[in-house]
């Protein structure tokens, strides 16, 4: 039973949201199931205790959590999933703040029962880090120093990574393993192409699987850009409009993704085995596209950057069609590697991974790996992640290393 000296506390707390929140005490009354003014002046002056059902509807129409009302530590992944719910902007993205709330709440739940650890940077991936937050603190003023700071920021990138100068290859595992951010893909449709969250204790990238390959990738690498570059938003969410907004943020994160993807280095090198030059022909474009795994898109736009494809020849690719530039000048498991989609569901690797092991620990149930495989918490998942630990438990038994 909560003590009295607990109860002023909690009342105290209540008034204190409602004030903060431009509530009267007969509008919270509402909220709260009907109570008058009288009964919530006794909350909030610590003569009346709040019922458990109560807290949560106090919480909820006063935009808090319910740890804050009962002065409990705060645990901030699931105060940013609860923001995410507020803050959910028009339908194109609605689907991508839900997604991104899920594996929030799940990333918290794994930390609580399950000990996970917080993803971490590695030393030179701290630097590149360091390196982007220190050209955010410039003023960019023009759209031509907001791509020289991207280009700077991919090349520095490249370089204290040991990437070399030709195509990347798992991009999520590669940004995972370096920055420690998390990465999912998720159909959430073509109206929403990525969303990026970053904060004290969590950094997310997500991107729609619903694209190509090659375009996720994009994706992918612009929100890796606002992650470096500590763009000023707890959560940056865009479609393709506000990704090539003309502005300078987003033009310093298109720089970045261009030269981290397709550094100019890597393309003139391949142009000069090809013997081609600018303008690029058709036939280098789709050599090129297949190579760096980019889409057409993206492609035309580093060209253009790099002087190697005019506006109108750019154009008239585009009108011409990536199906068939790609039959025309690719054929077999090129052509498919440039019109694929990725694979459809892509959980984060740290969150998956931990999961997994709880689950055969019995420190989880199936709840967690449903939720970041987008599955039925059904008994056919059940059966295969049973078979999956006895297979796993096999293998140990006979002496077998189990990642």
């Amino acid at each position: 039973m909560s003590t009295q000296p607990e109860v002023d506390k909690v009342g105290r707390r209540v008034a204190e949201a409602r004030r903060r929140a431009g509530m009267t005490q007969e509008q919270l009354g509402a909220a709260l199931g009907g109570l008058d003014k009288t009964a919530v002046s006794k909350i909030e002056t610590g003569r009346r205790r709040l019922d458990i059902s109560e807290v949560a509807l106090a919480a909820s129409a006063l935009k808090v959590s319910t740890r804050s009302l009962l002065g409990m530590p705060e645990r901030t992944k699931l105060a940013l999933a609860a923001r995410l719910a507020e803050d959910a902007p028009g339908e194109a993205l609605r689907d991508a703040y839900r997604r991104a709330r899920q594996l929030i709440e799940i990333d918290d739940t794994l930390t609580e029962v399950a000990g996970l650890s917080p993803g971490a940077p590695t030393e030179a991936a701290e630097e590149v880090l360091n390196r982007g937050r220190a050209l955010s603190t410039r003023a960019v003023t023009s759209k031509n120093t907001a791509r020289r700071q991207g280009r700077d920021l991919a090349e520095a990138t490249r370089s204290a990574l040991e990437l070399g100068n030709d195509a990347l290859g798992d991009l999520p595992a590669l940004i995972e393993t370096h920055f420690g951010v998390d990465v999912a893909l998720s159909p959430l449709g073509t109206r929403a192409d990525g969303l990026c969250v970053h904060g004290n204790e969590v950094n997310l990238i997500m991107a729609s699987s619903d694209f190509p390959a090659g375009h996720v990738r994009f994706t992918l690498a612009h929100e890796l850009a606002h992650h470096l570059f500590g763009d000023t938003q707890e959560v940056r969410s865009e479609d393709e409009m506000a990704m090539f907004a003309d502005n300078v943020l987003e033009r310093r994160a298109n720089a970045f993704a261009g030269h981290f993807l397709m550094p100019e280095r890597g393309v003139k090198a391949l142009l000069r085995f090809r013997q081609e030059t600018a303008p690029v022909p058709p036939a280098g474009v789709v050599a090129l596209m297949v190579n760096f795994q980019v889409s057409l898109a993206a492609l035309v736009y580093q060209l253009n950057e790099l002087d190697l494809l005019g506006f109108e020849e750019g154009k008239a690719l585009r009108d011409r069609g990536v199906n068939n530039l790609v039959r025309t000048y690719a054929s077999g498991d090129a052509a498919q590697s440039v019109l694929n989609r990725p694979e459809r569901v892509r959980p984060p690797a740290r969150l998956h991974r931990l999961a997994l092991e709880a689950f055969a620990e019995h420190r989880v149930g199936l709840g967690p790996i449903a939720g970041l495989l987008e599955r039925a918490d059904d008994d056919d998942l059940y059966r295969e992640l049973t078979a999956m630990v006895g297979e796993a438990d096999d293998a140990t038994a006979d002496g077998e290393f189990v990642v």
